[in-house]
């Protein structure tokens, strides 16, 4: 068998931390390669990926797309190709050097983190990356892996069967005007049509989901952004056929939250549709996609057929009305202690704590809220003005924000909080962010991200620290519209890592 290196190409796409390694071979092969750790980056793990796939068609070349090299350096790839029996037949390392990139919005190439829990830091983080709403990838020494050259702004940090989902604003605002499916590596497989049939435009903002068939849902917001009693901010949310980018249905919610009360850090006619999560069929609800309001502190269930409301349930206790003019299911919240305020990344959780709670056949699940206390008195409660009007001159304070923990039962028609809520830590900074910022499963942990504390964690179910970075999950000032400040972060894990490559794999040698 003769396997032949031809070149390497550094940057084919976006990722300007990716390179495609061109090959030829006579015969069918699988490889694998590494990425060595760089010699000064003592807690690094080299990063390592095996493909499952024999390549047959090897006529057009082989090229294999490799991610997570460091910025400003020579990196050493070690290569092997292996025959169909899974003999080794090549081993090789290249050189492949990013020294002279540029970039455009220079990042921090160097996060300091914190070994919270020693004993368990190396396991827990392993060789997942922390990913920004910037697309930038960092590994478990704190050193740059992935960094994007576009000006994607309102990433939601979502990837479905490999493919990495990402909003591009070319206007540097907040929300994305275009939206992309993409692979790793930045290579474009199609952009979403942002128009309904009537040729009604919109630009897509916060969350995204994919229900059983593969189909998208996305937050969406008016294009150009009209802000009116009928016509609400954030009140959208679209469908689309995730294997073409047309836009199946988009629905309006404004009608629903009419004579509803808002946060008063929220403008007029704001919904702020903020979080999205799936939940299948099950023997006392259809496959639903579960949507929360960030201003009304409403968490929701709606119909994929055409987005009706199923359910209600007033996780803020302060909309009982939800939805105006609307029959629908009502949760009873009575067993809820803690409300949440303005909350954030209301998705599921299937964290093994829980298991007792999750059962998806019976209408069961667990949410996890990263609770931004955002608009309260002093006593707590929360401060707010009719959806319809201006904020009012009444003060109000942001309190530290916490992890919240509501078991759902459709069944029941009940929601009660369990667990304890995860708080962290106010030394060396108070963690509080009035908007923005997220809780993510990461396997039997949470990955717990505050924006304008601008700090990050991976927390057990008990709040007990494995990592903390603080202060630096930020572009360098001058970043678009809000400096030093990124909507989301989170791990990326191994895993995901995995499915990405060999998306980008399969691209790369179609």
């Amino acid at each position: 068998m003769a396997i032949t290196y031809v070149k390497t190409e550094l940057a084919p796409a976006n990722n300007q931390l990716a390179a495609y390694l061109h090959f030829t071979s006579d015969a069918p092969v699988s490889y694998s390669y590494t990425v060595l750790k760089r010699t000064t980056s003592t807690s690094s793990l080299d990063f390592q990926y095996t493909s499952d796939e024999v390549i047959l068609n090897v006529s057009d070349g082989i090229r294999i797309p490799v991610i997570g090299l460091y910025a400003n350096y020579v990196n050493n790839v070690q290569v092997i190709f292996k025959d169909q029996s899974g003999v080794e037949v090549f081993n090789q390392q290249f050189p492949v050097s990013t020294e002279g990139q540029t970039y455009e919005n220079i990042p921090i190439f160097h996060l300091d983190i914190e070994h919270t829990d020693p004993a368990n830091f190396v396991s827990v983080w392993g060789n997942s990356w922390l990913m920004t709403s910037f697309c930038y990838g960092y590994d478990q020494n704190g050193d740059l892996r992935c960094y994007y050259a576009k000006p994607y702004h309102n990433q939601m940090l979502r990837i479905h069967n490999g493919y990495f989902y990402i909003g591009s604003d070319e206007d540097l605002l907040w929300y994305g005007r275009r939206f992309f499916k993409i692979d790793i590596l930045g290579n474009v497989i199609f952009e979403f049509e942002m128009h309904d049939a009537d040729g009604n435009y919109y630009e897509n903002t916060h969350d995204l989901v994919w229900d059983s068939a593969g189909d998208l849902y996305m937050l969406g917001n008016d294009n150009p952004n009209r802000v009116t009693n009928t016509m609400a901010q954030d009140a959208w949310v679209l469908k689309f056929n995730n294997q073409t980018g047309k836009m199946i249905w988009a629905k309006n919610y404004t009608s629903a939250f009419s004579g509803s009360k808002i946060l008063n850090n929220s403008i007029a006619n704001d919904v702020h549709l903020n979080s999205l999560s799936w939940i299948p069929a099950s023997t006392n609800n259809a496959e639903t996609i579960i949507v929360h309001s960030r201003s009304t502190s409403m968490t929701f269930g709606i119909s994929i057929t055409d987005g009706s409301i199923l359910w209600a349930l007033d996780t803020g206790n302060y909309n009982p009305q939800f939805p105006s003019g609307e029959t629908t299911t009502y949760i009873d919240t009575s067993g809820i202690t803690d409300f949440e305020n303005g909350a954030h990344t209301v998705c599921i959780t299937t964290n093994s704590a829980f298991s007792e709670y999750n059962d998806p056949e019976a209408g069961k699940f667990v949410l996890s809220l990263f609770d931004n206390r955002s608009c309260l008195d002093t006593e707590g409660n929360p401060v707010l003005h009719p959806i319809n009007d201006d904020p009012t001159t009444d003060t109000y304070q942001t309190d530290p924000v916490r992890i919240l923990f509501y078991a759902v039962d459709l069944g029941a028609k009940t929601a009660v909080q369990i667990g304890n809520p995860i708080e962290l830590p106010t030394t060396p900074i108070v963690q509080w962010t009035d908007f923005m910022g997220c809780v993510f499963d990461y396997n039997d942990y949470f990955t717990i991200f505050t924006n304008n504390a601008r700090s990050f964690f991976i927390s057990d179910i008990t709040g007990k620290m494995v990592a903390t970075i603080y202060d630096v999950i930020s572009e360098l000032d001058g970043a678009p519209v809000f400096p030093g400040e990124v909507y989301r972060a989170r791990l990326f894990s191994e895993t995901e890592l995995s499915e990405l490559i060999t998306t980008a794999s399969i691209v790369a040698n179609s």
